[in-house]
């Protein structure tokens, strides 16, 4: 009898281990946890957006962010750049003058509306910079006409698949952006560069109106 008792015991805990393993394999399964980002790059975006956007800072010129809002929405790589960018601008003693963080789903494609950009660049001055994290201006010939020739500087980060679906080369020509930093379109799954600064090399590039024809040919989008 003692025999039967334990082997009854024996065959609970293992119903019970069975029932917590298919639980956890449930949990997983419905709430997949997403892959590990490569946290030295994006602090290395933050970085290199922060560093562009000093170069272009004169003496009473304000500094205006657009960043993903973290709630509700958990973006880690976005999280990260905006962290870095934000503490590379203490270190040097910069600070930001007006953020507007927006809630981007981020299902949806990364984007700022034409009228909430169009505003911030009607209330900025002429030696302002903007730093967009969401892409640049998309603004149409009605837009153009109510900002009346005032081009604030404005240094955007065009990550994913956007260097392709947006029209960054006519955005240069209408002096809508001073600078991007642009995903490339040659680049691999992710960095094999041994370091940070090689990793957003190989990564990214920075795109000013100099070398603005290394632009990629955009994709067949209706541009």
């Amino acid at each position: 009898m003692t025999g039967l008792r334990v082997n009854k015991k024996l065959i609970n805990y293992l119903a019970i281990a069975v029932i917590v393993a298919a639980l956890a394999w449930l949990y997983l399964f419905f709430n997949p946890r997403p892959p590990a980002i490569d946290r030295a790059l994006h602090k290395k975006v933050g970085e290199v957006l922060a560093a562009e956007a000093i170069k272009l800072l004169e003496p009473g010129a304000r500094l205006i962010v657009i960043a993903r809002n973290k709630e509700p929405f958990q973006v880690p790589a976005a999280a990260t750049q905006l962290d870095a960018f934000l503490a590379t601008l203490e270190k040097s003693g910069k600070n930001v003058s007006t953020s507007r963080l927006l809630k981007v789903d981020p299902l949806r494609v990364t984007s700022v509306s034409p009228g909430d950009f169009l505003e911030l660049m009607r209330q900025a001055n002429g030696n302002d910079v903007i730093v967009s994290f969401l892409g640049p201006p998309l603004l149409n010939d009605d837009h153009l006409a109510k900002l009346a020739g005032k081009r604030p500087r404005i240094l955007a980060l065009c990550s994913g698949a956007m260097p392709v679906q947006v029209d960054l080369k006519k955005i240069f020509e209408r002096q809508l952006l001073h600078s991007a930093v642009i995903s490339r379109t040659n680049a691999p799954a992710r960095a094999t560069a041994g370091n940070a600064q090689a990793a957003f090399e190989q990564m990214f590039q920075i795109i000013t109106p100099a070398n603005v024809s290394e632009l990629p040919a955009l994709a067949l989008t209706g541009h």
